[in-house]
């Protein structure tokens, strides 16, 4: 025997509304103060979802080393000549905070170029803003220059710097 699509949607349907109407007799019997009026359906249901934001940090190319030379150590700072390449990618809505933090006593000061205005950090790093108008992945291409501390000597070192990167809360 063949059905038809017709009867089979309607008796689809006729089954899906008779299990709405068995679902909201159960909800009025979960609810003893709640009346049941004849030919009224009302239904209000509010939902609130809070998605928190995020930021990602991801590292394109840093050097692994800092060569330090004598050169340096006299003017009391070292260029260097690799750019740190990343891609910050935030669904914050107002932005994000690239936080600069020093790894090793070596380094007293820092200076970040490439980042929009280039910002000084003190000993101790920081943290530098940005703004946008809408989330949405950033390349970044940033270089430094690093303040050394006295006392040390020329050679190579490890990598000083840590970044990360949060996501600026929204103020709106």
């Amino acid at each position: 025997m063949m059905v038809s699509p017709k009867f089979t949607l309607a008796a689809g349907r006729a089954a899906a509304a008779a299990a709405l109407r068995r679902g909201a007799l159960a909800l009025v019997g979960l609810c003893p103060g709640a009346a049941l009026h004849a030919g009224e359906n009302h239904s209000a249901i509010t939902v609130v979802v809070t998605v928190p934001a995020m930021a990602r940090l991801q590292v394109i190319s840093q050097a692994r080393s800092l060569q330090i030379s004598a050169l340096d150590l006299q003017r009391g700072y070292v260029d260097v000549a690799e750019p740190t390449k990343l891609t910050v990618f935030s669904t914050a809505r107002a932005g994000f905070s690239l936080d600069v933090l020093p790894l090793s006593p070596l380094v007293q000061s820092i200076e970040v170029h490439g980042i929009g205005n280039e910002a000084a950090l003190g000993a101790a790093g920081g943290s530098i803003v940005q703004r946008w108008e809408r989330p949405q992945p950033t390349a970044l291409s940033l270089t430094f220059r690093l303040g050394l501390a006295r006392g040390i000597e020329p050679g190579v070192y490890a990598w000083p710097l840590h970044l990360s990167v949060q996501p600026l809360e929204d103020t709106r």
